[in-house]
């Protein structure tokens, strides 16, 4: 549910996946979730970007014999810099996740175009450094707020076969942030 859940977020948020290029940070469940949904959903390019290089190739295999979209694996061993061909960046890593407030995923979004979408799935703090860092470029966000609902209308609808309560899910997830 967290790729499904992904996907319906970035599109409320403006951002259609068919014919881009995406990056993702991390190659663990929610970056290999996230990337399969995205190349189901016509994504022409996945660039998955890992320290662990056995886990970020094992992704980008198995993106590539199950998807037919094209999936590029770069180590993380120095600052990643984003390019212009990008149309979105995902921060799929724990980097920034409370309580490590400081954190922020080691990229260069200096040569980003200004359509660029910048998300991360971490829902605690909402508004992470990477975050703020986009916003400060001038470039559109999407928290991990979103996912967290979407996945959990989904699996809520999977296990009890009734529509989720979408309105009072979101609402009890904005209070608790908000109290935070």
């Amino acid at each position: 549910t967290d790729g499904k859940g992904f996907l319906r977020g970035v599109r409320e948020a403006g951002f259609e996946p068919r014919g881009q290029s995406v990056v993702v940070l991390g190659a663990g469940g929610a970056a290999r979730a996230i990337t399969v949904e995205l190349a189901l959903a016509g994504v022409s390019k996945l660039i998955v970007v890992n320290r662990d290089v056995a886990r970020g190739q094992a992704l980008v295999d198995h993106l590539k014999a199950r998807t037919s979209a094209e999936a590029q694996f770069v180590p993380w061993d120095k600052t990643y810099r984003v390019d212009d061909t990008c149309a979105a960046v995902v921060n799929a890593t724990s980097i920034g996740l409370y309580p490590d407030l400081v954190s922020t995923p080691d990229i260069d979004l200096s040569a980003v175009r200004p359509d660029v979408l910048v998300c991360d799935v971490i829902p605690n703090p909402p508004d992470t450094r990477l975050m703020q860092a986009a916003r400060a470029r001038g470039l559109k966000t999407l928290n991990g707020l979103s996912m967290l609902v979407y996945q959990g209308t989904l699996g809520f609808e999977m296990w009890t076969g009734q529509p989720a309560p979408e309105a009072v899910m979101k609402a009890a997830l904005e209070k608790a942030f908000s109290a935070a």
